[in-house]
């Protein structure tokens, strides 16, 4: 169990003290909490007792935070652990009391425990939405995920299933074709080597692959593109966006 090695008052708030355990900053808490629940150093934490600690510490707060952050939307552990590293830039910057990678590893653990985070849940709700509002390709969809710090086998297991549900609903193709309707009425009027190029651009920005697009892309161009016309993807060899 965790023993009280230090207890420091704070230098812009002596009302205040920085409690250490096993020689690693814990957690901040005020006078009345350190008298009321005797923490002085060589003072051994129970886990239970550990939890009322930082709870109230201001564990509390924090958790509402976090009910507020995830709220919006679902959350990877990096967004998690990127967002406590900005506001702790933040409170450095004001010189107030940072949250330690104690409180981080406990509110971590607590979400899980909760079932709010969950890597593999968050990956498979984000390509689920970006592919049916945005219609991102495979390629923009594994950028993404790693941006989002997922681990590798999870973008494959997820991506797996997902061209699994999609080769049922809708293949790559017809999700660039989606894609691509929506700028037809702006581009429809473009001389066509112009269009050809604007069209390429947009749908490799969208995560497609160069080879699908490019075959896609010549096939509108052998049609008349006018406004209310309708993009049919290649059907002559096909092929599918590989698994990782």
């Amino acid at each position: 169990m965790p023993k009280i090695t230090s207890v420091e008052p704070q230098r812009n708030n002596l009302h205040r003290f920085n409690i250490f355990l096993d020689g690693v900053f814990a957690f901040g808490a005020d006078e009345d909490l350190v008298v009321s629940e005797r923490l002085v150093p060589g003072k051994d934490i129970q886990p239970r007792g550990l939890d009322k600690l930082l709870y109230e510490a201001g564990m509390g707060k924090l958790m509402e935070k976090m009910y507020g952050l995830f709220s919006v939307r679902m959350r990877s552990e990096k967004e998690v652990r990127d967002w406590f590293r900005i506001k702790n830039h933040e409170l450095r910057i004001k010189g107030m009391e940072e949250k330690s990678q104690m409180v981080l590893d406990y509110v971590i653990e607590k979400l899980k425990e909760k079932g709010m985070l969950n890597d593999l849940q968050f990956a498979k709700l984000w390509v689920e939405g970006r592919r049916r509002s945005k219609q991102k390709g495979i390629n923009a969809l594994k950028s993404e995920l790693f941006q989002k710090g997922i681990e590798k086998e999870i973008i494959e297991e997820v991506l797996r299933e997902e061209s699994r549900i999609t080769n049922q609903e809708l293949s790559e193709e017809q999700l660039a074709v989606k894609a691509l309707e929506k700028k037809m009425r702006v581009w429809k009027n473009l001389p066509k080597p112009e269009f050809k190029k604007k069209a390429i651009s947009y749908l490799m920005r969208q995560g497609f692959d160069y080879s699908k697009i490019k075959k896609l892309v010549e096939n509108v161009l052998q049609k008349e593109y006018t406004t209310g016309s309708e993009i049919n993807p290649p059907k002559e060899d096909t092929v599918h966006e590989d698994d990782f």
